[in-house]
């Protein structure tokens, strides 16, 4: 008995309805097509990976105050994975997604609910330093492999290293440790007023300022709440009676847009050189803030959207072609946070029952990202950026975006 007559044999003992007939009617025709074609034997093969799925959670913001960079962060991981067709180590790569909010208490109970109830593989994600800080003991203690995908708090790559966690984006210290001579000596800025974000993130950065810059404090520090939703006219006017050379700035999503849109109505910038680090102008906040954007404004980052290296005229055109809208820098460290993942399971052949073996396939990861160079410091488990130190322009083709006109190479967090 022949193939095909084994197959119809088989099945015409089976209730068949219409639709059932028409796929037995298909399936027939398909294998007496390749007998024809002198395939013999049928085998069928697999279409897709084999291996067990790889379940990763993903605890981003996707409302509030950062919804936007949570959207950006998850896109760029969609766009690294989509890339490799969702799979890697023989393994499809599955992603589900919990909301981090604001709060430490959403934060540990989207990550618990990952952990607990969906059985992930890994976690990567979050925003807001306090949520990394305090998901980390129990990340560690339940041996979960883990990718912080843009919060910067400084302890995560000193006192509160874990082997479990490794970060893609930051710490807060890096971004602006070379700003404040950079502000004193090339800009001539001798009288400075910080303004920042009052949480964990905003006091880091402003400390990592002040270790490198020398010169005089205006006046004490503009420290708006995280996620302000008052009258920004509050704050700004701090400013304006200060009188300062210069601000440095670090404010991010809607407070950055909140406080440039005040800033720009009350005319409060326009004898002041505006300086700060790159999340306070970056492409998320020009697309919403438009002619308000403060031109001239020079900020430390580790990435711009008009760096010149084939690496990143590849994400930028792949970006703008999944979604329509240039990327920002939160959308670069997804993406390197989707190629991390990829790399490392391919490393160990999709084999992850050793958490050990696995992170230590993390670590080793390295290659050419959109920032430049990519590669962690194994002593902190933190990436060593490049930081470019940009001047915002108003570009004909581009719009509103930053250009690099320094580069400080190699930047790592001290890990102490």
């Amino acid at each position: 008995m022949s193939e095909i007559e084994r197959y119809l044999d088989s099945k015409l003992g089976e209730d068949v309805d219409r639709r059932g007939f028409l796929k037995l009617s298909a399936s027939a025709a398909g294998l007496a097509a390749l007998a024809a074609c002198g395939g013999g034997t049928v085998t069928p093969g697999p279409s897709g990976p084999t291996g067990a799925e790889f379940k990763l959670g993903i605890v981003l913001p996707y409302s509030n105050v950062y919804a936007e960079l949570g959207s950006s962060i998850t896109n760029g991981i969609q766009l690294y994975l989509n890339k490799v067709g969702n799979q890697a180590g023989n393994r499809k790569i599955t992603v589900f997604k919990e909301d981090e909010k604001v709060s430490t208490d959403d934060a540990v109970a989207a990550t618990k609910k990952l952990v607990e109830q969906t059985s992930v593989d890994m976690i990567a994600g979050y925003v807001l330093s306090p949520n990394a800080v305090a998901n980390r003991d129990y990340l560690t203690s339940n041996k979960v492999p883990t990718i912080i995908a843009n919060a910067g708090a400084n302890v995560i790559s000193r006192a509160k290293k874990s082997d479990f966690i490794y970060r893609t984006s930051f710490s807060n210290w890096q971004p602006t440790h070379p700003m404040g001579s950079y502000v004193q000596d090339k800009l001539g800025l001798k009288n400075v007023l910080l303004v920042y974000a009052n949480y964990p993130a905003g006091a880091e950065t402003a400390q990592s300022f002040r270790e490198t810059y020398t010169g005089k404090f205006a006046a004490a520090d503009v420290a708006p709440p995280l996620g302000y939703t008052g009258d920004w006219a509050v704050w700004v006017s701090k400013i304006t009676a200060a009188n300062p050379d210069g601000i440095y700035v670090f404010l991010s999503g809607t407070d950055s847009v909140g406080f440039l849109n005040k800033a720009n109505e009350l005319g409060a910038l326009k004898n002041i050189k505006v300086t700060g680090s790159g999340f306070f102008v970056e492409q998320d906040v020009l697309g919403s803030v438009g002619d308000r954007a403060p031109v001239g404004a020079v900020s430390g980052l580790h990435w711009a959207l008009t760096l010149d290296t084939k690496e990143n005229k590849d994400f930028v055109a792949a970006y703008r072609k999944a979604y329509n809208k240039p990327p920002d820098v939160f959308a670069m460290d997804g993406y390197d946070t989707g190629r991390v993942i990829v790399d490392a399971l391919n490393a160990v052949k999709g084999d992850t029952k050793d958490p050990t073996k696995f992170l230590a396939a993390i670590g080793a990861v390295s290659f050419k990202s959109p920032r430049g160079d990519f590669k962690f410091d194994a002593a902190t488990h933190n990436v060593i950026n490049p930081v470019y130190i940009r001047e915002l322009v108003k570009d004909p083709q581009l719009g509103y975006t930053n250009k690099v006109v320094a580069t400080v190479a190699g930047v790592a967090d001290p890990g102490k």
